[in-house]
């Protein structure tokens, strides 16, 4: 997707949530900051997702660097159940 297509979100996080993307950074030490941001956004939601279901789990699959391949798990997509 070009950038000038793309939304921007400024954020002002929490001490929690600046915790966690230091985690996050030690577990991913190759990601940029907004990949690592993409990653868990998209992590997050599919657990919050099956958790609320009362599924199992499993992480969705996010290989590689570019962020613009990645894809919510089936069921989750927008237009989705």
């Amino acid at each position: 997707m070009p950038k000038i297509e793309r939304t921007r979100i400024d954020y002002m996080p929490g001490d929690a949530a600046l915790d966690a993307l230091d985690m996050g950074a030690d577990l991913f030490p190759t990601l940029r900051t907004q990949a690592l941001i993409d990653r868990l956004v998209i992590v997050a939601v599919s657990a919050m997702h099956h958790v609320a279901q009362h599924k199992p789990w499993q992480p969705p699959g996010m290989w590689g660097t570019d962020r613009d391949r990645w894809k919510l798990p089936d069921g989750l997509a927008p237009g989705k159940d």
